[in-house]
Parts: C-alpha cells; structure tokens; sequence
C-alpha cells in the first residue's frame, strides 16, 4: 500500500460519521455464534464496527487498518460501546503477526492475494478460524458498484483456493442487497 493509499482512506474516514447503533456483519454473527470467546485479529477493520461488536462479546481484539483517521473513529466506538480494542496503524503489505496467537481472524471488504493469505495463516491458531467475506463475481456487472478496479473483486469460488491450507467450514458465493459477495469461513489444522 502506497502513501497516496493511506491518504485516500484517511480522507474516505473523515468524512465518515459513526452508526448510531452497533451491527457487525452478518456472516461474522453467525460464523461466531458458537465460539468461545479468545483473541481475534480484525484486519482491514475500518471504523471498527466488527471489531467492537466481537468485544463486547468477550473477545480480546486486535484491530489493523492503514488509516489512522480511521483508527480514531474505531477508538470513539470502542468507548461508546465501553470495550477496549488494541487498535494498530499499519499497512498489511508490511504487518507481520505472531504466529499461532489467534483464534480468529477477520476480514471484510478487503482483497490482497499474494501476501494476506500465508498473514492469516501464520495469525491463527491450531483450531482457530478465518472469517471472511470481499467483493465477489458479479459486484462490477451490478448497477449499484462502486469499485474502481475489478481486480479487487473475487473470482467464482476463489477464497477457497486461495486460502487452500485451511480446512473449509463453509464457502459461499452470494448476492446481497447492497454488494455481492464472497464468503469463506475456514479453520487451520
């Protein structure tokens, strides 16, 4: 990611105004449903809507983005909802977790193919999941799109395949009201 990159994003987030009530995804509500609460990584967290909401579930929560004004209002959320997340400025092209010292990990509406892959695996604990879902096949045919770029979108069934080193839970290609997605939910042997 390029400086010009953290500039975009942290002028995207100034203009961002945070949601009144706290909702996280859907698919990280019902892939965690029965989960014991640990230590999870939100990658790409943006203005920490999962990353809260996992808090104030129990979970211990480490949350990355690249935008610091992004971050800020992560951390207002945070203390609205009276939960504490690490929050960490960084560039996935550069960050670098402990290994094994996740029990879940999270993305959502982020797409890096060379490098996030072995991140995630190297995150996660033995047993522990990945929770994913980005711009799926047919998000740039949609009339609604705003994505500039195809290539952050996925191919057909491409998350398994690229997450191939983790056991799929469950995979999903589908159309959402407001985007068409990818889904991966995975676990690491």
């Amino acid at each position: 990611m390029t400086r010009d990159d953290r500039r975009r994003w942290d002028q995207k987030y100034t203009a961002a105004v945070l949601p009144e009530s706290l909702v996280a995804d859907e698919w990280l509500v019902e892939a965690v449903a029965e989960c014991v609460a640990g230590r999870a990584l939100v990658l790409a967290c943006g203005l920490g809507e999962n990353a809260v909401w996992l808090a104030t579930r129990g979970w211990q929560v480490d949350a990355v983005d690249v935008s610091v004004t992004g971050l800020k209002l992560a951390s207002q959320l945070a203390a609205r909802h009276d939960v504490t997340i690490r929050l960490l400025a960084a560039d996935l092209d550069l960050f670098l977790p402990l290994p094994a010292t996740y029990d879940l990990v999270v993305v959502f509406r982020f797409l890096e193919r060379e490098r996030l892959p072995s991140l995630v695996s190297r995150a996660l604990t033995p047993g522990g999941l990945l929770v994913y879902e980005t711009f799926g096949p047919g998000q740039c045919q949609r009339a609604d799109n705003h994505l500039g770029n195809p290539d952050f979108a996925l191919g057909p069934g491409e998350l398994p395949v690229l997450y191939d080193e983790l056991e799929v839970v469950r995979t999903e290609d589908t159309v959402l009201s407001n985007r068409t997605v990818g889904r991966l939910i995975a676990r690491r042997g």
